[in-house]
């Protein structure tokens, strides 16, 4: 299926908990200030790296290049360039600018195609090249409307008319091999071993510059062969029929060609990455030196650069060509392309390219480019907010899957930042690393909680494993009063009948005491999704005990439609001006749920969800939207959240960690919009939420116009639609058809329109 994008906004979404003229929200905050030995983070809050991808384009129209860094099945983050300092790039994160982009699957690249200076967006889309032309809207953010996928038909393939292939998880070379003016593409084909190249026939058709017309022009590229060896095979060729040589073995698909011009001496050189390798291999093109009538790679270099800092990235190197520190050189910045078990820190390698045209140099500058300048804890983040050192601030400690270490496997430590925050200012500043020293611990995995759990007065610490069990740290100091000294108790904690408590994966506790009794409890997600119950039944001071009561506490459940990897983490507490405490779960998905019903501490409710998609609310809906800010919670996988009064104002912020291993930090705001009155429809109600077979909306009108009720899922799809008089003021919509999951109501009459949020659960 193809999804068509016609404007920077595919669907609006809002969240309505209120009256339709005021709102309440969390919006992205990148103000708060985080040090870390003696500097500045810049991108403290931008979420973290393990995978990206790197492109270069204006996003806000003030003619310096930005940066966009893709990240597969997680999306886009983009970095607005504030300018050089002493010679070095300084980028800010500035979240709104992702909203204008597509979904886009695999790889994404930026380019321009048709010769207007805008960068154009290609991914793998449904065949191999997708094309989404870039522009610009109002507002001067740079948008992509869709524009054709890749197709040939030429004499050389035999079958007709056929897509410009890439396989799944390969990233293609776009540039301008043939030295034409237009971009050509080369990517290897489904049994690897050669790369086809598709020329573009723009120019020497003499078509329009905005258009795009292929010709598979070589299913031997660059005459080169790659099998199963690091070494690749040069002075290859196809036969007149375009088919492999003969006798060729087909090898494996997983590579990531990177086309840049190594020497500036007019011709493609390129960069080979691997799914068999840590490292990649450089090939030289000498087409234009030696005469070649072809591209051709006479020399390869297989642990580039061997006469400098060699290319060793776990798992599966990438490279991409930009202009980092913007001299008008093309930089090399180099990233791990494999979604498991790869780098996760030192993840994105920066070359400088110092050439001039014949003589090539490329200096190594770092390992950890970006990463180093963000909060970044490895994979999967835990923050826990915790006054650690009794100063009346919270301060901030963040928990991890872990670093990956040289034999493949994850290292857990969690990270204590102190909250340095004056009224209306919140900062904080790296204490440590290593906390407790976990590390030596050699856990694997560390999701935090605190809270008194042995009955004596002082705040313990609890700490999750990918494996389920949980590890507990009692607290030895003196009294409350000061900062905590946890001190490992129980490597595996037992519960009343001596059984380790094991939830059976990903263990994320938090301590609370949820059925009311003045003693805290237990409960912990997990990979499945639920959170299991264990009541403190400890009856003196200074001892643990604990006993399971319920393995799906409330029912409650992150992305209730999927039966595993829903890794739910728990958070319950005060985040709104309303005092109560709710319950907040991550999700695999990246949705917040929240849910009510536990505040009685009645362990056998079954739980109400309030909200699937807690706080998001899309920044382009002109209602609730600032100009020129960012509103509202999405995005990334694997969330974990804690909320907190950071800087003393007396407003909630919301830290909220993900996949990737970095933090977001959002700040609660209050937006009262300008709507103007409307006729005939006033707010719209809709119940019950959840609903199962029947949705009754309800709004106030008096006039004699038809009111438009429709249905969306979350991917923007129009699941319902009918049309009713405005009197009597009331429609019940069957909902019978529809599957489990979060819907869009949405009510039209003459020009006004409104929207709600609700769920199906049977």
């Amino acid at each position: 299926m193809k999804f068509i994008y016609k404007a920077c906004l595919v669907f609006s979404f809002i969240v309505i908990n209120c009256d339709v003229n005021g709102q309440e929200f969390y919006q992205h905050d990148t103000t708060v200030k985080v040090f870390a030995y003696g500097k500045q983070l810049p991108l403290a809050w931008c979420g973290g790296f393990n995978n990206p991808q790197f492109s270069q384009a204006d996003l806000n129209h003030d003619g310096a290049q930005d940066l966009v860094i893709f990240e597969p099945g997680l999306g886009v983050m983009t970095l607005i360039n504030r300018g050089m300092v002493a010679g070095l790039p300084h980028y800010a994160f500035e979240p709104k600018y992702a909203l204008n982009f597509p979904a886009a699957y695999n790889y994404m690249l930026l380019r321009d195609y048709n010769c207007d200076g805008i960068a154009d967006l290609f991914d793998r889309g449904g065949n191999g090249i997708s094309v989404h032309k870039g522009y610009y809207n109002a507002a001067n953010e740079l948008c992509f409307a869709y524009y054709t996928d890749l197709f040939f038909d030429n004499d050389i393939h035999a079958g007709g008319f056929s897509n410009a292939y890439v396989n799944p998880g390969d990233i293609p070379g776009i540039a301008d091999v043939d030295g034409d003016g237009d971009l050509d593409f080369v990517s290897y084909y489904i049994t690897g071993g050669y790369m086809y190249y598709y020329r573009n026939m723009r120019v020497e058709d003499g078509l329009p510059c905005d258009s795009i017309r292929i010709k598979l022009k070589d299913k031997c590229w660059g005459k080169v062969y790659q099998g199963f060896y690091r070494t690749h095979q040069l002075g290859h060729s196809c036969d007149n029929s375009g088919l492999l040589r003969t006798g060729s073995k087909k090898t494996h698909s997983g590579n990531t060609p990177c086309l840049f011009d190594w020497d500036m001496d007019g011709d493609m050189d390129y960069l080979d990455g691997s799914v068999s390798f840590n490292e990649m291999t450089f090939l030289k093109n000498s087409r234009i030196e030696s005469s070649y009538p072809v591209d051709t790679m006479t020399e390869q270099d297989t642990l580039w650069q061997t006469g400098g800092k060699k290319i060793e990235i776990p798992v599966w190197p990438a490279a991409f060509v930009v202009d980092v520190d913007l001299d008008d050189k093309k930089d090399l910045i180099i990233s791990p392309n494999a979604g498991s078990g790869s780098e996760n820190y030192n993840c994105i390698w920066y070359y400088k390219n110092n050439s001039t045209p014949g003589t090539p140099n490329w200096q190594f500058q770092s390992d950890s480019f970006l990463v180093n300048q963000a909060i970044d804890v490895g994979t999967a983040s835990y923050p826990v907010l915790f006054d650690y050192d009794k100063d009346g601030k919270l301060d901030l400690m963040v928990g991890s899957d872990g670093y990956r270490q040289t034999s493949g496997v994850l290292k857990s430590q969690i990270s204590l930042y102190k909250n340095t925050s004056t009224p209306g200012n919140a900062s904080f500043e790296l204490v440590t690393k290593d906390m407790s020293a976990i590390a030596a611990h050699n856990f694997q995995g560390a999701a935090p909680a605190t809270g008194d759990i042995d009955n004596d007065g002082k705040t313990d610490l609890l700490v999750g494993h990918t494996n389920g069990t949980l590890s507990y740290f009692k607290n030895m100091a003196a009294s409350d009063a000061v900062p905590p000294d946890w001190q490992l108790n129980q490597l595996e904690l037992k519960d009343v009948n001596g059984v380790v408590i094991n939830v059976d994966g990903n263990a994320a506790p938090f301590i609370y005491d949820i059925d009311k009794d003045g003693h805290n409890d237990i409960i912990i997600g997990s990979v499945y999704g639920f959170i299991q119950y264990y009541r403190n039944v400890s009856v003196t001071s200074g001892s643990v005990s604990f006993k399971l009561i319920n393995n799906k506490l409330g029912k409650a459940k992150s992305d209730p439609l999927q039966n595993f990897g829903n890794f739910s983490t728990p958070f319950i507490g005060k985040i709104d001006p309303t005092g109560i405490d709710f319950l907040l779960m991550g999700s695999n998905s990246g949705n917040i749920y929240q849910y009510s019903g536990f505040q009685s501490g009645d362990t056998t409710a079954i739980y109400t969800l309030i909200d699937g998609q807690y706080a998001y609310i899309d920044s382009t809906h002109s209602q609730y939207n600032h100009p020129g800010t960012y509103s509202g919670i999405y995005g990334n996988r694997r969330t974990a959240i804690t909320v907190g009064d950071i800087d003393g104002s007396g407003s909630y912020s919301l830290i909220k960690g993900n996949v990737r291993g970095g933090l977001e930090f959002y700040k609660r705001k209050v937006y009262v919009a300008t709507t103007p009155s409307v006729s005939g429809v006033g707010a719209m109600n809709i119940y019950p939420n959840p609903a199962a077979d029947l949705l009754n909306v309800s709004w106030a009108g008096d006039s004699n116009e038809m009111v438009y009720i429709s249905i969306y899922n979350m991917t923007g799809q129009l699941c319902y639609r009918h049309e009713f008089p405005s009197l009597p003021g009331r429609a019940i919509c069957s909902i019978a058809n529809l599957a489990q999951g979060v819907y869009i109501c949405h009510l039209e009459t003459a020009g006004h329109r409104y929207y709600s949020k609700f769920s199906i659960i049977r």
